[in-house]
């Protein structure tokens, strides 16, 4: 039989009822009274002798050339004993099932959430990444489709802007949400796991190792001190200014995180005890954590109960608010303001907030010759060695309390006071006492 021809599909005007045209092979051009015309594939499944059809799509789609290719792929389907239009049917519920990356994104950040495995901070992290970075770029695109090219594309567009440690942190992004996509079926292979830091020149930092020593920690209280006085005249700033003094004072006495301390709450502190117990909610490694707090750590936050004693939180804004505490972020650009203002500070080698944390831990082994085991734990460190981690349970409590009041009353004598020369340390009870 002729095949079908430009001038003959032409020529095929409607009719009063439906007609077809054969090409051969079991294709049709089926011309209806409408005048719309379409594609037919009729074939017979080799264990059935019952004619089939299938609409293979419209003329307006599909010219003849484009109908023909497809056709060798639906001959290879029956003669498999495949009826063509199940095949056609899954593959739509596939396509139709697909998830997006901002889809996958969404149900990856939400089951994070909810296992309670990681703290909110932490997610959040994530969803500006996500939001900032990678979305505009991957977000449209299907899951199943996305390779190294796309995941590189969005990582150079990072590195052109010289964010280098976004770069490192959104490809540990992108490896964990896909890899939560690999457990659930969802793709073969994660693509991400082929990319490299390196690739990007986005290699993890060294770390840093800026402390501060004693006499460094006294020009830092006393500019904080200055800094707040200078305060006290502007109206509308005193509360703010007061809170973030006393926040950065805490960091140095308890060597907690930024944020721990930004979001410490009333309901946390036990004054009689001298204890401020962190939830396992508000901790990066999702343990809880008790700190003991000094003389001179509870003065300073109970100077704060008439300022934001009737808010949920130690560092309440002081913004028409009583549910929003300060940013941790505002603590490093306070220090940055103190800096550019202070001549002494300017004149020290740059400090961030972080700092500051390993500047107390550094000093409980210098001076109070605290034992790094008793460290770890007053840092909420979990052991690397994971025999230790799994049957060492011991957190020495009476030890970190020891070493915490001896620092409180160091800070007090030596830096919240005139600095005097350093007082020499003694042993006892496995942590130094001045």
């Amino acid at each position: 039989m002729s095949q079908l021809t430009a001038k003959a599909i032409e020529k095929a005007t409607p009719k009063g009822k439906e007609y077809k045209l054969s090409d051969g092979g079991g294709l049709y051009l089926r011309v209806r009274p409408s005048g719309a015309k379409s594609w037919l594939f009729s074939f017979r499944l080799p264990d059935s002798r019952k004619v089939a059809r299938m609409t293979i799509g419209s003329f307006e789609d599909l010219s003849l050339k484009e109908v023909r290719a497809r056709l060798p792929e639906l001959r290879k389907l029956v003669a498999d004993g495949i009826d063509p239009r199940n095949a056609r049917a899954a593959a739509k519920t596939e396509n139709t099932q697909a998830l997006t990356m901002q889809a996958l994104f969404d149900a990856w950040i939400e089951f994070v959430k909810l296992a309670n495995k990681v703290s909110l901070i932490w997610a959040k992290r994530h969803e500006d990444r996500w939001r900032i970075h990678l979305k505009s770029v991957l977000g449209k695109l299907f899951v199943r489709d996305v390779g190294r090219v796309h995941l590189a594309a969005a990582l150079d567009a990072m590195t052109r802007k010289g964010i280098t440690e976004e770069t490192r942190k959104a490809l540990t992004t992108l490896n964990l949400m896909l890899d939560y996509a690999l457990t659930r079926h969802l793709i073969e292979q994660n693509p991400a796991r082929m990319l490299k830091p390196k690739d990007f020149s986005a290699t993890a930092n060294r770390p840093r190792d800026r402390i501060l020593i004693l006499v460094e920690l006294r020009q830092l209280w006393l500019a904080l001190d200055q800094g707040s006085l200078i305060q006290e005249g502007l109206a509308g700033s005193v509360t703010i200014a007061q809170t973030t003094t006393i926040a950065i004072k805490l960091l140095i006495l308890t060597g907690a995180r930024r944020g721990e301390v930004a979001g410490m709450r009333w309901s946390e502190l036990d004054f009689d005890s001298g204890v401020w117990l962190l939830p396992s909610s508000r901790t990066k490694n999702r343990q809880a954590h008790t700190i003991y707090l000094s003389e001179l750590a509870i003065n300073l936050i109970k100077n704060l109960w008439q300022l934001t004693g009737n808010t949920p939180f130690v560092f309440n804004t002081g913004r028409g608010t009583k549910q929003q505490h300060i940013c941790q972020d505002s603590l490093n650009r306070a220090i940055d303001r103190l800096r550019k203002k202070d001549n002494d500070l300017f004149q020290l080698n740059p400090f961030t907030i972080h700092d500051l944390r390993r500047s107390a831990a550094t000093a409980w082994g210098e001076y109070l010759k605290t034992d790094p085991h008793i460290i770890e734990r007053m840092l909420n460190h979990q052991p690397l060695n994971k025999l230790i981690a799994t049957y060492q349970r011991a957190i020495y409590s009476e030890e970190q309390k020891i070493a915490w009041l001896a620092w409180g009353r160091m800070v007090d004598s030596q830096v919240a006071q005139d600095l005097g020369n350093v007082i020499s340390i003694k042993k006892v009870k496995g942590v130094g006492i001045s």
